[in-house]
């Protein structure tokens, strides 16, 4: 089976890429520049059952399956590629249509969680019920990550240059952080309540009227909607974030309100409402808690995933044809978005002039795409030197390397003298 689109299996950075070792010839014509390999050419139909059939002549439909999954991967791959010169424009036109709404959702969430704290404090006093109780203290939480999300999606939409040159893009990253620290240390503390109302063993509680559960009723129908509508924006972290907690939230309400409703109506099943609240305590600190180390992962400064490497590997062997190998690249978090690294090779009679516009261009070109928040991007003209000597992180690695046996040497040869 053919594959179409050249990719490095070994993420290694030494060795280097030479543009000629891409199998795909380029093409000649000027109606083919932005597709200059003809990758078009080799995107698939898979939507047709003729088309897997004919890859897989056998009626083995896990094949067949394996097949399509393979194809549609590679389209999308395609895609991506063929794609990459317009990131920066769509990112722009996208940024103007929905930014509005993006800020629509994250005022509105507020303004719902606000109403909601409210409403279920009412119905949590009034009842007595901890499984209530349990919901109002999760609206309360969400009423201060809410506060914390809306200050900090001002703060990276107002850049300071003098104060943040690169920008504080990442503070919506430390703020979503924040936001799961509160939840998970609500849910702590609703954890150790209702085990003490289990220990403390049967007791009476009010029972529950018909104007509180149809507030939160009304919550609960609020929160369906922002959810439906933070669904379509999540792709934004700040409308991603509370699309999470608008779904948590939905869930936590419905399954509360049964237990309290359960639990103050029948005296057999009264620690139902303490199991409820713990169990809805248990749901919120999974959920949050799986977000914060996600997120942790990003100001760390984990690796982008394959794909995204083999996309900048394409978009830089097709910016120029005077770059004549592709010696490292490298791609990794801070905050949502990546920095990407490039270094090229060129020829070593190019002039500084030349090389400053290819490199100055291709830099611009990866900031263009819509995943890289910055890039850099550097010249070599030769291929022979270790990747471990560029980067203080790496070379002080191989230094250690060097020492350590140098050392166990030393300590050994003074245990050898002092056994004497």
């Amino acid at each position: 089976m053919q594959k179409p689109v050249a990719t490095i299996e070994d993420t290694d950075p030494i060795e280097p890429i030479p543009v000629s070792d891409i199998c795909l010839e380029r093409g000649n014509t000027s109606s083919i520049e932005s597709d200059p390999y003809m990758l078009k050419g080799y995107i698939r139909d898979t939507v047709q059952s003729k088309f897997t059939q004919q890859v897989v002549p056998t009626r083995d439909g896990r094949k067949q399956r394996k097949v399509k999954r393979y194809y549609n991967r590679q389209n999308a791959l395609i895609d991506a590629y063929l794609g990459s010169g317009e990131e920066e424009q769509f990112e722009i036109d996208d940024a103007l249509k929905n930014g509005g709404k993006v800020k629509f959702a994250v005022n509105a969430s507020f303004i719902c969680n606000f109403g909601l704290f409210v409403i279920q404090m009412y119905a949590a006093v009034s009842t007595g019920s901890l499984s209530l109780f349990a919901t109002a203290a999760d609206a309360f939480m969400d009423l201060v990550s809410s506060m914390i999300m809306l200050i900090t999606s001002r703060l990276a939409a107002k850049p300071n240059i003098q104060k943040f040159p690169v920008g504080r893009k990442r503070v919506e990253t430390v703020g979503i952080i924040l936001f799961c620290a509160l939840m998970t240390t609500v849910s702590v503390q609703l954890i150790i309540e209702s085990v003490r109302s289990l220990a403390r063993g049967p007791h009476d509680s009010e029972a529950l009227h018909i104007i509180p559960i149809v507030f939160v009723c009304i919550a609960i129908f609020a929160k369906g909607c922002l959810f439906v509508y933070c669904f379509i924006l999540r792709r934004y972290p700040a409308a991603g974030i509370f699309m999470i907690d608008h779904r948590n939230d939905i869930a936590v309400n419905i399954f509360g309100l049964i237990m309290s409703i359960v639990g103050s109506r029948f005296n057999v099943v009264w620690f139902l409402d303490p199991t409820g609240a713990i169990c809805i305590a248990c749901l919120i600190l999974y959920s949050w808690a799986s977000t914060a180390f996600e997120h942790m992962w990003y100001l760390v400064g984990k690796s982008a995933p394959q794909d995204f490497l083999n996309k900048l590997v394409y978009v830089s062997v097709t910016h120029d044809k005077r770059i004549l190998k592709i010696d490292t690249v490298r791609a990794y978090h801070a905050g949502d978005k990546y920095y990407a690294e490039v270094d090229i090779i060129m020829d070593r009679k190019e002039t500084l002039e030349v090389t400053h516009d290819v490199s100055e261009t291709l830099q611009r070109k990866l900031e263009g795409l819509g995943d890289v928040e910055r890039a850099f991007v550097h010249v070599d003209y030769e291929d022979c030197h270790s990747v471990a000597t560029e980067h203080k992180a790496l070379y002080e690695v191989k230094v250690k390397e060097v020492k350590e046996p140098f050392v166990k040497r030393i300590q050994q040869k003074f245990k050898s003298k002092s056994s004497e």
